[in-house]
């Protein structure tokens, strides 16, 4: 690495304060697609009045929105990996913008067919665009503050998710009109546009100082790094088993919150007797409990480490929440059950504990060369269920009800989700028993740079297990030339890395 005197003094821009400016952008760029994501759930008895349609038709807004990411989220993690990050939050933001805009034209025009082609435009371009938000801010944020910035950019566009729930159906109320808050939604997503517009700038700006600096190595041996980082297929092979089980997780947990708030506004106005307006504040609650949390878990998080033992605790959570929103009833002689606000308040909480904990121990344990392709591979996964549970959902309404009435479906619909945040918990368990040591980094407080007390507990680990495999195989290993490999592997990266990290060292000695 070449350094000169003026080099040596510089700061690199992603680590001054100009960070925290990025990290406001990418959450405002996503402001405008949670918006926008949950309008037909704002809207739910209302589309359901206007285009002359079922639930099981309605919830195909949401099967629409996720299936094609099945398939196409793989594709767009890889063209984030092989034309940049940039370049990705640019178009996808502009594509969200155009999708909502065909939304806007099937509401003005009652046409059921136009919002579903909509829906699926923008279920592509959304779940690539979270895709490519989550990329950029592993380049501004990592180590210890990767917990706090992903807890931030998951949860503070909830915020849209909330104003979505209050203004969405009081726009219906004053003006009669389906295609007004739909447009006013194509408004917010081109503000968004803007600012994914200006955080590609901001980037571009960064990367262009980091070559001007002492923090990237000279031309000749960048270019040798950029031929070595190429990203491949053979990668996903690559990817080890704490990924998939993660993955795993990660899919139950997300088709426990997202499928569920689908129904919600019809959830609250069926089971609990809300009217059409109280049930779309009622459903801010998990939004803004989610936003209001998330700043103090992430960072937590960041001190204490345990974030096998927070996984775990977040699907006990969803299993306990979704109980609840099965074996409450509705209120007293026709009021509304307002014990309810509760669930909805623990569902909030629930969805921090995911975005904080389990999405930056995936980022923890893939290479960032390599990011957009795995974060692809987790939407594929989270996709499936996104697709799927509405589906189930809609079946199990429609069957269990009686005379019309959606109560007795709408109880088994939290049950069933009770179920599935129970086998979330069975797979977190197999982290501590059938991929102890590989999960092992996730309960580290910094895993890209561990402490010497935390290097002690892992070589103690390893070492351990190098002495039974040996006298196993009845071979004796030169336990010197072992340390000295360890401590190797163990220590901290280089700034200027690119690897988040690659957690190689339980290859030792065998």
């Amino acid at each position: 690495m070449k350094v000169n005197d003026v080099d040596s003094m510089r700061i690199p821009i992603r680590q001054t304060k100009i960070r925290h400016v990025a990290l406001i952008l990418a959450c405002l760029m996503m402001f405008g697609n949670n918006y926008s994501f949950d309008n037909p759930q704002a809207l739910q008895s209302q589309l359901e009045k206007e285009l002359d349609i079922k639930i099981s038709q309605y919830n195909l807004f949401y099967t629409a929105f996720a299936f094609p990411n099945i398939f196409l989220t793989l594709v767009g993690g890889i063209v984030v990996d092989f034309f940049g990050v940039r370049f990705g939050i640019v178009l996808f933001s502009f594509l969200i913008t155009v999708s909502q805009t065909v939304i806007a034209i099937g509401g003005w025009t009652r046409n059921y067919i136009i919002i579903l082609v909509g829906r699926v435009m923008f279920g592509v371009t959304s779940e690539n665009m979270v895709i490519s938000q989550a990329s950029i801010i592993s380049k501004w944020f990592k180590g210890k503050e990767l917990s706090t910035a992903v807890g931030y950019i998951m949860t503070v566009p909830e915020l849209a998710s909330a104003l979505n729930s209050i203004t969405t159906p009081l726009i219906y109320d004053i003006y009669g009109s389906l295609a007004l808050p739909l447009f006013v939604s194509v408004g917010i997503c081109a503000l968004s546009f803007v600012c994914a517009v200006l955080l590609a700038i901001m980037d571009k700006k960064a990367d262009e100082d980091d070559k001007a600096g002492k923090f990237i190595i000279d031309n000749e041996e960048e270019h040798q790094e950029e031929q070595v980082e190429r990203v491949s297929f053979a990668d996903i092979k690559n990817l080890n088993g704490t990924f998939w089980i993660l993955v795993l997780i990660a899919t139950l947990v997300l088709g426990s919150y997202v499928p569920f708030l689908d129904d919600g506004n019809d959830f609250a106005q069926e089971k609990f007797g809300f009217t059409p307006v109280t049930a779309g504040r009622v459903l801010t609650i998990p939004y803004i409990m989610s936003a209001i949390t998330s700043p103090f878990l992430g960072p937590y998080v960041d001190k204490v480490g345990k974030r096998r033992l927070f996984i775990m605790g977040t699907c006990v959570m969803f299993s306990i929440t979704h109980f609840l929103f099965g074996i409450l009833e509705s209120g007293a002689d026709g009021k509304p059950n307002w014990f309810s606000v509760i669930p909805f308040a623990m569902l909030g909480s629930c969805y921090t504990l995911y975005s904080c904990i389990l999405i930056p121990s995936i980022q923890y344990v893939v290479e960032e060369r390599v990011m957009g392709t795995a974060l692809g591979l987790l939407g594929m996964f989270e996709s499936m269920a996104l697709a799927g549970f509405p589906l189930l959902t809609a079946y199990i309404v429609e069957t269990s009800s009686e005379e019309g009435e959606k109560q007795a479906g709408y109880s088994n619909v939290g049950y069933f989700f009770c179920g599935i945040s129970l086998f979330g918990l069975l797979f977190t368990v197999s982290l501590y028993f059938f991929d102890k040591k590989g999960s092992r980094i996730l309960d580290f407080k910094n895993p890209l740079q561990l402490e010497e007390d935390e290097k002690k507990t892992l070589k103690h680990s390893e070492s351990s297990s190098t002495s039974s495999d040996d006298e196993n195989d009845q071979e004796e290993n030169d336990e010197g030339d072992e340390n000295v490999q360890l401590s190797n592997t163990l220590q901290t990266p280089k700034l200027g890395d690119k690897r988040l990290l690659v957690y190689r060292t339980y290859s030792l000695g065998k």
